[in-house]
Order: structure tokens, then C-alpha cells, then sequence
């Protein structure tokens, strides 16, 4: 995908190699990218046998870049986003790749301080980026540490545009959505809630991670249910695997995502300062893997629809202000030391136009 200006921007992506459910977010977020700025993505092939890895660990820059990256002129920015440390073999030959921009940034989307040691070999590849991202931000002081390159926490982040309710809303004929994994203990609580209750519980029947080749249909699918969703089941992630996160608390864009298209959020949210100083007072409601609580905290808010329609405008119009994927772009611009392209002012104008017609509502209610 080629920008109609001059690129000043590549992106690497891995859209060709894990076109996945679980990465159609990240793809959404190179799209708008793309869409505010001067942008190149060129999807990353296969990554080398294990004899070509070693030999660039010694020999850095040893193998050339793919031809159809070769242009003359280096980018401003290359940036590359990453499901894990592990993934870094598909940069390889790295020194190459590198080569193509005067500043590189890489984001790692699962880190986890538990893991870290397992990946000595793979964060030695990180000291050769400028500056390093993560949405998890319980890791990254010691990912600084044993790196020794700049970290800093990116956010989740959502098409909020496509996400947020706009004129017209659909009914919200889903009472419950919970998305992807969960612990089996919450979601038997939400089954046995819906089903004394007579409501609507919509969940992943398929515990996997399927492929998922037209991810911008997924994305409009998913907006599509959230839209039509009344409460939105959020969790700490990786709630399901507590070796794996250890005492480490992260939330996911699963919390964006469900309050952009305006569901109430209910679940359990990290208890660490950095969710409390991206997301709003009552933004969450807590429950517990309990049928009898949930259903009494759904009759509580069934019972003043006022102030949960104001709620869900709420998390819509705080969304468009705060998480939309153009606010994190801005930040990596910043670090670049690049100025920000028209296109990403006109989305941040439009994104404070849709908040203040949602928030309106609660004016002329």
C-alpha cells in the first residue's frame, strides 16, 4: 500500500504472514496511519532459516533488503509492530531493513516481565532500534534496562470513527458480548445470568485464534456488535493464563473497543495508575464470577436508564477524545521529531465533532 505523496513513513507489517484475529487491530491501526500521513506498508515476507538468523547475529546487515524496499532515498521512519519478542526473526536480515530509514521504532504488543529472560537473544536484536513501544506498561522499565534503548508505553488504541455511534443507533439487541478468551469460571457466570434472566449473552463459541484474511470486514463486523451491545465484558488481560502475567496488570482494546461503540463496560480492570489516568471515573462497573451479582448489578442499571444512556455517551465521546489510534500516531511523530501531515488535524477535528454530538445528547435529554 503506497501513499499518493512521497512516503516519508515505513511501515513493516505482518499482514501477509498472521492475518489472525487477534492482530486485525493492529492492521486497522497501519490503515489509519496511512490514512493521516505519507505512508509506505510493505508487508513482511517469510523470515530465513535458522543458519541466515545466526549469521546476521554476527555479520549485521550480512543479507540485502528485499528489491521492492530499495529506493534511493531513505524514509524519516521505519516502524514495525509485533505480537511478541519472538517475531522479531521477521526483520531479518535486520541490519538491511534498518538501513532504509534514518530512525527505526518498534512496538511489541505481549510483555510480559515473566518471559523476559527467555528472550535475551531477542531483545539483543531491540538495542538496534531508536526506540521501543508497548502497550504493556508493567514491563517496560526492565525491557529499558536490558535493552538499553528508550521504552515507552503506546496505548491501546481504536478506529474510533468507525466504532462510535453515529445519527441513527441500532438497538442494542445484545445484552451481554463477551470477545475472545475468558476465564471459565466468569463466562459459566455470565451463562447462568443470561439464562435465568432470559437476556441475550453473545460469546466467542470457537476458543482459538483463527486466520482472518479480510480484516477490515472483521473490524466492521465487530463494530457492527458493539453498536448493538449493551454490556461489554472486559477483563485484565491474559486473566486466563495467571502464569503467563504473573502479578503484571494490562488491559487490552477490548476496553476501547466496547466503549467507542457506547456498551457499558463491565468487568475487572487493572489496579495500576496508568488505567486510571487513561480512563474516566466509573468507566468500568466491577463484577464478580458470580450469576446472582451480575444479574443484580444489570437489574441496578436496567433500573435508572437515564443515567446509564449517559454512561454509554460517556464512553463513546471519551473515546473519540482519547483513544483513537491518530492520538497514538501523533505520539510516535513526537518522538520522531516530525511534524504532524493536515490529514491527521482534519481526523482529530472530526473526532472532537462526533464527541460533541454524542455528548450533546445528554444537553438536549
Amino acid at each position: 500500500m503506497r501513499s499518493p505523496a512521497p512516503a516519508r513513513v515505513l511501515i513493516l507489517s505482518d499482514r501477509q504472514i498472521v492475518p489472525t484475529v487477534s492482530r486485525t487491530g493492529t492492521f486497522e491501526f497501519e490503515d489509519l496511519v496511512a490514512s493521516v500521513d505519507a505512508v509506505d506498508i510493505v508487508p513482511l515476507g517469510r523470515p530465513g532459516g535458522r543458519i541466515q538468523r545466526r549469521l546476521e547475529r554476527i555479520v549485521p546487515g550480512a543479507f540485502r533488503a528485499p528489491a521492492r524496499l530499495d529506493r534511493g532515498e531513505p524514509y524519516d521512519l521505519l516502524f514495525a509492530s509485533f505480537h511478541a519478542l519472538s517475531e522479531l526473526a521477521r526483520l531479518h536480515p535486520l541490519g538491511r531493513v534498518l538501513a532504509l530509514a534514518r530512525r527505526a521504532f518498534v512496538n511489541i504488543d505481549e510483555l510480559w516481565s515473566t518471559s523476559m529472560l527467555r528472550h535475551r537473544g531477542d531483545i539483543e536484536l531491540l538495542r538496534r532500534f531508536d526506540r521501543i513501544y508497548s502497550p504493556c506498561a508493567g514491563a517496560l522499565e526492565l525491557l529499558q534496562n536490558a535493552a538499553g534503548r528508550p521504552c515507552e508505553h503506546l496505548r491501546p488504541s481504536v478506529d474510533a470513527l468507525r466504532f462510535a455511534p453515529g445519527g441513527a443507533s441500532p438497538a442494542r439487541v445484545i445484552d451481554l458480548h463477551l470477545m475472545g478468551r475468558r476465564r471459565p469460571d466468569l463466562h459459566q457466570a455470565l451463562r447462568e445470568a443470561a439464562e435465568k434472566s432470559q437476556r441475550f449473552y453473545y460469546f466467542d463459541s470457537l476458543q482459538s485464534n483463527p486466520p482472518m484474511p479480510n480484516y477490515v470486514e472483521h473490524r466492521l463486523r465487530l463494530a457492527d456488535l458493539v453498536r448493538r451491545t449493551r454490556y461489554f465484558v472486559v477483563d485484565i488481560a491474559n486473566s486466563d493464563f495467571p502464569e503467563k502475567r504473573g502479578s503484571q496488570q494490562e488491559y487490552g482494546p477490548r476496553f476501547v473497543e466496547g466503549a467507542a461503540g457506547g456498551a457499558i463496560l463491565i468487568g475487572q480492570a487493572p489496579r495500576t495508575a496508568c488505567f486510571d489516568a487513561q480512563f474516566w471515573p466509573g468507566a468500568v462497573r466491577p463484577i464478580e464470577p458470580d450469576a446472582a451479582s451480575i444479574t443484580q448489578l444489570l437489574s441496578e442499571l436496567e433500573s435508572e436508564p437515564e443515567r446509564t444512556e449517559r454512561m454509554r455517551r460517556t464512553n463513546a465521546a471519551q473515546v473519540l477524545r482519547r483513544h483513537d489510534g491518530v492520538y497514538r500516531w501523533e505520539q510516535i511523530l513526537r518522538a520522531a521529531g516530525l511534524e504532524p501531515m493536515p490529514a491527521l488535524a482534519a481526523r482529530k477535528a472530526a473526532l472532537e465533532q462526533r464527541a460533541r454530538a454524542i455528548a450533546s445528547q445528554d444537553e438536549d435529554g
